[in-house]
């Protein structure tokens, strides 16, 4: 298995194999598959997060404090906006936000278009949410609901 495992490589590498057995030593290698099946226990998983208290991440993000708590619960599925909320509160960066929206079976950020384009640079930037969403205003985007 070669050592370099971004993406690009290992789908090089998957296109070559055509036997199960190859495919089983495929499986085995770390990068990939991920243990995370869901947002929540992806995103409490990463360090960034486990240094903050809920109170904080409910504080940085401006999500209700009973809608937090039922999104952590399972009760509630959180909009794209709020997944992007949490990660911003935590500041994660482009790449663990991404891994959260595809967990949350959210659309990821897209390079074209204007809006991610500004969520993405706040993100780079370590920005908090309200700043992102004034950068948002200024460019004429939606803000973050």
């Amino acid at each position: 298995m070669a050592d370099n495992t971004t993406t690009r490589n290992l789908a090089d590498i998957l296109s070559n194999i055509d036997s199960p057995k190859e495919m089983e030593k495929f499986f085995k290698h770390p990068k990939v598959t991920d243990a995370h099946k869901d947002f929540i226990s992806y995103y409490r998983s990463l360090p960034s997060v486990t240094e903050l208290t809920d109170t904080e991440i409910i504080e940085k993000s401006g999500i209700e404090k009973s809608y937090y708590y039922q999104i952590f619960k399972g009760t509630r599925h959180p909009s794209r906006d709020k997944i992007l909320r949490l990660c911003i509160a935590a500041g994660l960066s482009v790449r663990e936000t991404t891994r959260a929206l595809e967990l949350s079976e959210c659309a990821t950020l897209y390079p074209k278009n204007r809006r991610d384009i500004i969520i993405t640079v706040g993100l780079n930037q370590k920005a908090h949410v309200m700043d992102i969403n004034l950068l948002l205003d200024r460019y004429g985007e939606e803000a973050l609901s």
